[in-house]
This record gives C-alpha cells, structure tokens and sequence, in this order.
C-alpha cells in the first residue's frame, strides 16, 4: 500500500513532504510458491497488512508485516528477491517510527537484493526506490534523490495506463520536494499540483494523499507566496476534513502549516495554540516521533515571537536533541530545529551563543545542500539579522552580501518582497559601517519597488496580508538606514510607511469617499470598500475555523461565502474602474512631508512619532517651529515585554468565579471588594516606557505644548501613554506625575490625521444625539459588573449593566440636542440601529459591554453586545459596525475594549474603533481594557457634561481624569485602572 504521511514532520519542520508509496507494493505479482495452500496464504496475510492505515497505527503496521516477512521465510531461501519485496514494508515502519537511519540502511540492503533479482523485478525494485527518494530527502542527500525520484516518475506513468494511480501522484510529489530543494520552485509547485490533480481523479480521494494535498501551501510558503499559501492552507484543511476521519494524524501536518502561517501573518498566540494541536495529534498516534517533534519547532517559533523566551528555549533544544539523535545532526529538520533553538537564545540576549549556533548550522548546510537551496539564504538572512543587533556591522554584511548574491543567482525576481528585504537591511548596515551615500542610494532604490508592491495590493483589494507584513518589515530596515544617515525627510516619510494600520486605512478609505463629490461616485467607493472588507472577514473566518478544527461543513459553508465575496468584489472593482479608473487604487496613501505636517499644526499642539521596528524605535517630536528626532536602543520585543508588564499591572486580574461585591448602594460609589481585582502598578514599565518615548530631545520639542499628538505603533498602541511617568524613588499613585499631568492626550489613528480638519473649539452645538445601551440581559444582583465577558457562555448569560441607562440620560441633558434617540432595554436591538437615519446625528453613544474575538465561544471579531431579537443574536460586529453609514462628529463607547485589536490584526484600534472610523466616525472616545461600570460611567459622564459645557471632548477627558486622580470621588477612582482606560482617537 502506499506510505501515508511519511514526511508529515518533515512539514512542521519547513521542509517538503514526500509520499512514498513505492515503500508498498501497489499491484503485486506472485511467485511460484512450493504449493498453491502457501501461496494463498502468504497472499491473504500481505493484502491484510497492505490494508492498515501505516500513519494511524504504524506499530500495529510494523507487527503485521513482521509477521508476513516470518512466513515468508519458510518459505523462501535467505536473500531471495520476494523477501526483499516484502521486507520493504518494514522501511515504512522504520521511518514512521523516527529509525531514518535504520530505513535507509535497509532500503540500501533491500535494493541491492532487488536488483540482483534481474528484470522480473525492475517494477518492485523502483517501488523501493521510490522509498528511498523520501529516505535521501529526509538525510539532505538531494542529488541522488532529484535522480531516483525522475526515475520512478517516469516508469509510474507508464505503469499506470492512464489509469487514476496514487503512485502516479507520488511520484509527482515526490520530484517535487526534489526540485524544490534545489530552488527551481516554479517547477516545483507545478508538480504538485499535478499530484493533487492526480488524486482528485479517483472517485474517493485516498486517505494516503492528505501529505501531497498538504505540499502545496508549505510550498507557497516556502517561496514566499504567503497569500497563495495561505488560501490553500484553507482549501486543504477544508479537503483534508471531507475525506479523513477526526484526529487522524495526517491533520496534523495542515495545522503544523497554518500555525506557520499565523505566526507570519503576526499571530504568534494563536500559532502556538494551533501548533500544540498538531503536537497532541501526533503525539497521541506516533508518542515522541520525528512529526510531534517537528512540531514542536512550531511551538517554539511562536512562544519565542511572544517573548516567551525560557519556554522556548527549553522546546527548541529538546526538539533539537531528540532530532539529531534520530536523524543525525546534519539532517535538514535538525538544523531548522538549531536555528529556531538560536532564535530563542537572541531573544533572551545570549546573543553570542546564539551566532555560534548558526555559524555551525549554516557549515552543515554548506556540507550538504545544493548551492542555490532556500535554506543557505534564509540561514544568512538571520545570521546578518542577529549579527546586526549585536552590533557586529562586518558579520552582517559578508552574511546579507552572501545572501543577495545567491538570490541574484537562483529564480528570485528583483520585485520578491524577500530581496527587497535583504536590500533594505544591507543599506541599514552600510549606513552603520559609515557609507552613508552608498546606504541611502540603495534603500531609495528597494523603497521604490517596495512602494509599487504595496500598491498593487492596495489596487487589488488585498488588505492587512501577509506580504504588507513583510513589506512594512522591510520599511524598518530602510528606516533604520535612513535614520543612521541622518536623512530626516526620508525618515519621517518611511515613518509612515512602517506604521501604517487597518484604523489608519478606515480614516483613509473615509476621506476618500468624503472627496469624490459627486454622492453616486462616493456610493461606487463605498460598495467596493465594503466588499473587500467582506472578502478580508471571510478569509481571516476561514483561517479561523480551520485553526480550530471545524467541522467540514462549516468551512465549506464559509468558502461559499468567500467566493461569492470574491466575486463582487471584482464586480465592483470593474463598475468604479469604468466610471473613475483613477479611483482604484486609494487617494492620499503617499506619505506627508516633514514641512507639511509643521504647517498642519496648531500653535499649542505637538506631535509624537513613535515607530517600533525590529531592531530599535524611532522617535519624532514636530510643532510648528521644529522637527526633533532620535532613536531609543528598545526593538519591537522589548517594548512589547514592557507593555505587556504594564498592562498585567493595570487591567483586571479577576479569578474565574471571583465575587465582585458592591460597598455601596449605588452602583456608581461602587468598588471591587475581591482581592484578586486589585493590581499592583507596575511603576517600573512605566518608568522605562517613558524614557524610552520621551528622552532629552522630544521633552524639550513638547514641553511648551498643551496639546500633544500621539501616533504610534505595534504594542505601544495597546496602551494609553497617560500611565507613563517618569521614574521616583517612592511613587504613590496621588502623587506621580502622569502625561497626563502634563499634556491634554489625543491619539491619532495616523500621521496623515494632522492635516484632516478638526475642531478643538469649545462650544460646538450638538443636533442630533443618537444613543444605544442597557441591553436587556442577565440580572445583575449583588455582583459589579464588568463591560466586557468573563465567563458568559452566550449573550444573555452576561450580566446587566445598571448604570447604563442613566449614564446615557445624563448625556442627552448635557449636550442638550433638539434631536435624541436613546434606544434602551428591549429597543437596544441591532434591527433598530440598522433601521435609524445614523447620518442625521453628530453625537453617537454606546454604552453597553465591548467584546473581543474569543470572548464568547464561536465570536471571531470584536463587537458591541444588544439585545438579542428575532434573528439578530444581539452582536454587532465589528463588521457589521463598518456597514453602517455614519457623519458623527463624535462616537462615545462606553465599553470594554473598544480601543482593542481585531480578529486578524492584533493592534490598536484595529477591532470595533477602527469599524466605526470606517462607517464615518471622525473622533472616537474608547477603552483599552475592561472596564468596571461605575468607573466607566462616570468617566464618560463627567467628560460629556464638560464637552456640553464647550470644553473640547480631548481637554473634557484630561480634566475627569486629573479630578478621578485628585479627587477620588469614588473608591479606587486613583488607580490607573479605573481613570486611565479610555482614550480620545482624534483627527
């Protein structure tokens, strides 16, 4: 039979996987046996060995065909040519079960017995040849295997017959790994899909063609085509469900990849959870084998990106000892193992162990791969990656020299992502070593393409993917190049490029349509923005689901979904293509000049770049008289560590089940009574924050300025800077000296909002209040409420929110507008906000619990929670948000979390702010984190009555805050987690 998921390890590990069904005999001929009784016999066991699933049970594979080679042995003589055939099955058994070398060893035996046997057994002697492809592959021996697997190719196809033949698909797979390895990837990908399409001629798609069916996205991976990979990482897992049964271990291989995939797309959490699937698969089928240790290098990659270093480190060495002891410490898996092992060394600063490491692991690549393989390139990118940090300029160089000329010389385009990469981080280097003219020449001319690539995914509809990921990557090595030279235009402009956000592209989209002018042209923008926003939904539903392990029908279901979106979206594109073709790709996506932000800005505003990238974070300080800029040493991982420290220290930290009593009577005096919600500030990370984002130079730039500007990016916009401080001997929560104190605070969703038209003025008449809240849900008895979900398992199982209703009333009296709407109870229903005239109201307000993706089960993207009615199941998502059709000149959302990440994208005001900044939203007051209900309340009552009153919503907010800090006019009202969660997102 064929070998089912040999190399389903070899996957998880980055390499490519090989079917080997020519480990197992397809048809087989007898011989004559010493009578016919034995024959029948011997026949009757092979055929019941043949029809084991090797991958499902491959111990129980082993002993039965252990039991066949023993009969066989009465019956032939010792080195006969049939016991070579039948002891081939037990090559299978040995690789399956981590022996490599064993079964290369016996496959080598085997198949000089075969060929001893002359002609009669030319076919038997390929079909182990075929085995052996796998085996050579496995050991990093690609030239004979490029050679065998050619071999077996030809010689299946015309021992098919044209017939549907899984060895035919094998083999096809199998040449493909092989040209693969020597980086001919175009042909390799070509091949498996002539493997799948093999497969898919048989009625019943076979259980043994899940690890070809799993090829073709590791190899879009592999060669940087991340959004093909990820499409058909989704096409495969929704296959691989229809055809094999639940927990089979050939599911794990797909997982392995999607986690793969997750990690790249910058979802390192969701990765690890994914990747720790495949483990307990395979480990539940195979125990410690080469597959659940392969994966584990997954789980390892994903802890190290989320900082969780001595998990990582102690995964990546255990994988790494367990490989090289199984297959040798050459073998490609091994290395892969190493470099992830040296990875998580640099992430914990053992910088020089680390360099060591992949000085070894790329000497053993040059002992046994291919000159051109992907591997000698990647090993060289990370190595002058890792030399760079630690400073050791000529390290970096001779490793990314070495990498770029092997790119020029295999089939890497001069538009690949990857090389332009390589070209930015080279510039970086030699902007280090001091050539600054050679290093700015060289980033303009990679920036350039770079710009052209993002384009066309602009044009294309293709939003937050995983190539802007790397192409945003890539602006932070031009920008440290740019920095280093000391070109502060160029900077500033590459600033943005960096930072760019999914809230950023909401506000942009906004404007567009506000420009066109003409409202049928605006309705043609609005249709096909809201299109490919669907299409963005449904794939990051997809990836989801298949993470997840959904049933086949679901997915299927979603896939539907995605296609037809996929269909109008083109459909739209082409209708405003032949109306304005000059529309298609976004206005206002180029970067603002230096001096047209310093004119943009008012007397008493400054702004505050702050751009994170890999290596260290870059730091603006502009007003009307001056640009200041600098750099802070803190990279993209250290400032997550301290935000993360930080916010452990101010969100609530309750225990499952905890009680959270009221010390009052009325909900808005109330305070947590359970130790467990109180937290202990975490004055250091705020300390290092603040040194970090505010040195000498950007103090000095802002300290005359009331109003300051913020626009930043990765973790920094996860937080709300008014809790940095900087650093006292003994700091009390009364009296540190928060920005707060020292600045009125607006976030901005980007650099480009300086130049949008905003008002600051005091006194702003208010037409139209529109106003959604106190759903009608659980009672709320003794317990304090909280706006977001903790243990709730569906809508109605959250608790009430007592203080909503009145807090809503409160703002309708303070703003005073002849217009008001207050929707709440039984009316606070997702129909009724559909249903009103949304554009008529200035102010919008919701005041009812902020959830994220995962908060309830089968919720995958933030949403606002109402009152379940009729069909609607009282969600309004995030995506629903962005359906709506708004001109508000203020949105308050009085929740949990509204300020938080997305489903796919991980990032400040990504979620339910970045939906209502689409639906037109121009300013925004929203939270970082749950939020108690009283605090919530008053803060955004407080802030309100001072907005009616003719403060501006920014100042309206900095002063409730101080009067919380000063005042304490509840209980805990001081502490950061009741005055510091929401910020004012302003344009």
């Amino acid at each position: 039979m064929d070998m089912r998921g040999i190399l389903a390890a070899a996957a998880a590990a980055g390499l490519l996987m090989t079917s080997a069904s020519a480990l197992s005999a397809g048809t087989r001929s007898g011989v004559a046996m010493p009578s016919a009784a034995d024959k029948a016999r011997l026949e009757k066991m092979r055929k019941a060995a043949d029809d084991l699933d090797e991958g499902a049970d491959p111990a129980g594979y082993r002993k039965a065909w252990e039991a066949v080679l023993a009969y066989g042995r009465t019956l032939y003589p010792a080195g006969h040519p049939e016991l070579a055939w039948l002891e081939g099955e037990l090559v299978t058994a040995d690789y399956l079960q981590g022996d490599i070398a064993g079964a290369a060893a016996r496959a080598e035996r085997l198949g000089a017995l075969l060929e001893a046997g002359g002609p009669a057994y030319h076919d038997r002697r390929m079909e182990l040849a075929n085995a052996q492809v796998v085996i050579l592959m496995t050991l990093s021996d690609h030239d004979r295997a490029r050679t065998l697997a050619a071999q077996v190719l030809e010689w299946r196809i015309a021992a098919s017959k044209g017939e549907p033949s899984s060895n035919v698909a094998a083999a096809y797979s199998n040449l493909a790994n092989a040209e693969f390895e020597f980086g001919n990837y175009d042909k390799a990908i070509e091949l498996v899909r002539k493997a799948n399409a093999e497969d898919r001629r048989h009625e019943k798609i076979p259980v043994n063609s899940a690890p070809r069916f799993a090829n073709l996205p590791i190899f879009l991976l592999q060669s940087g085509r991340l959004e093909e990979a990820i499409e058909e990482a989704r096409t495969v897992q929704a296959t691989l469900e229809g055809f094999m049964p639940k927990g089979h271990p050939y599911l794990a291989t797909n997982l392995n990849t999607l986690a793969r995939i997750l990690i790249l797309l910058g979802r390192p959490g969701e990765a690890e959870d994914v990747a720790h699937k495949a483990v307990d698969i395979a480990v539940a089928r195979f125990g410690q084998s080469q597959q659940a240790v392969s994966y584990m290098v997954t789980v390892a990659k994903a802890q190290t990106v989320q900082g969780k270093t001595t998990e990582a480190i102690g995964t990546a060495r255990s994988a790494a000892e367990i490989l090289a002891k199984g297959i040798g410490p050459d073998a490609q898996r091994t290395l892969m193992a190493r470099e992830t092992y040296a990875d998580a060394l640099a992430a914990a600063g053992d910088g020089q162990q680390a360099i060591t490491i992949l000085r070894e692991v790329e000497a053993a690549r040059e002992r046994k791969l291919p000159p051109l393989h992907r591997d000698h390139i990647g090993g060289r990118d990370q190595l002058a990656t890792l030399a760079f940090k630690l400073g050791d300029m000529a390290t970096a160089k001779t490793a990314q020299a070495q990498a770029q000329a092997l790119r020029s010389r295999s089939t890497f385009p001069a538009e690949d992502v990857a090389t332009l990469t390589g070209e930015t981080r080279l510039g970086a280097i030699e902007a280090h070593q001091g050539d600054s003219e050679g290093a700015l020449k060289r980033v303009r001319a990679a920036v350039a393409l770079l710009d052209q690539r993002l384009d066309q995914l602009s044009a294309a509809g293709r939003r937050r993917s995983g190539v802007e990921l790397e192409i945003r990557a890539a602006y932070g090595w031009a920008l440290d190049a740019a920095v280093t030279a000391g070109d502060e235009a160029l900077a500033f402009q590459l600033t943005q490029r960096l930072m760019e956000s999914s809230a950023a592209r909401a506000v942009r989209e906004e404007e567009a349509r506000s420009a066109a002018g003409d409202p049928q042209l605006a309705e043609l923008i609005r249709r096909r923005q809201d299109a490919a926003i669907e299409l963005e939904t449904l794939l990051d539903r997809q990836l989801r689901l298949a993470g997840r392990s959904a049933d086949a029908a679901t997915i299927k279901a979603v896939a539907a979904e995605r296609k037809a979106a996929a269909a109008r979206l083109e459909q739209r594109t082409a209708a405003l293509a032949a109306r304005a073709p000059q529309l298609i790709a976004p206005a206002g996506s180029e970067p603002l000049a230096l001096d047209t932000v310093r004119a943009a800005l008012k007397g008493d505003e400054a702004l505050l770049v702050a751009a994170v990238a890999e290596g260290r974070t870059t730091l603006f300080a502009v007003t009307r008289e001056q640009a200041a800029m600098t750099t802070a040493p803190a990279g993209a991982r250290q400032i997550a560590e301290l935000v993360t420290r930080l916010r452990s220290g101010i969100t609530p930290q309750a225990r499952p089940g905890a009680s959270f009593a009221l010390r009052a009577a009325a909900p808005s005096r109330a305070a947590i009574s359970d130790a467990a919600a109180r937290v202990s500030f975490d004055y250091d990370a705020s300390a290092q924050l603040h040194d970090i984002l505010l040195p000498t130079p950007i103090r000095a730039a802002i300290a005359n300025k009331p109003r300051l500007l913020i626009a930043a990016n990765a973790s920094l916009a996860t937080v709300p800077l008014a809790v940095l401080a900087p650093r006292r001997s003994h700091p009390t929560l009364g009296g540190t000296q928060w920005l707060i104190r020292d600045h009125i605070l607006v976030t901005l969703p980007s650099v480009a909002s300086v130049t949008a038209s905003r008002s600051t003025a005091a006194g702003r008449k208010v037409r139209s209040f529109f106003a959604v809240g106190a759903p009608d849900l659980a009672p709320a008895g003794t317990a304090l409420a909280f706006r977001s979900a903790s243990m709730a398992r569906q809508v109605r199982d959250l608790p009430a929110l007592p203080a909503t209703e009145p807090e809503l009333r409160t703002f309708a009296r303070a703003l005073a507008a002849p217009e008001q709407l207050i929707l709440t109870g039984d009316r606070a229903t997702e129909q009724a906000i559909r249903s009103a005239d949304l554009t008529r109201a200035n102010v919008l307000a919701f005041a009812t619990h902020g959830l994220m993706a995962g908060d309830l089960e089968g919720l995958d993207e933030p949403a606002l929670v109402m009152t379940p009615a009729g069909s609607d199941d009282g969600l309004l998502t995030a995506s629903e948000i962005m359906r709506l059709r708004l001109a508000a000149d203020w949105v308050i959302l009085s929740a949990c979390n509204t300020a938080a990440g997305g489903s796919s994208d991980d990032s400040g005001l990504a979620g339910v702010a970045r939906a209502f900044l689409y639906a037109g939203g121009r300013n925004l007051l929203a939270s970082h984190w749950a939020v108690r209900d009283d605090a919530a309340a008053y803060l955004s009552v407080e802030t309100v009555r001072k907005y009616g009153r003719g403060a501006d919503p920014a100042r309206a907010l900095r002063e409730t805050m101080l009067r919380m800090i000063d005042k304490q006019p509840f209980e805990g009202a001081e502490q950061p987690v009741n005055w510091a969660p929401f910020v004012f997102v302003g344009r």
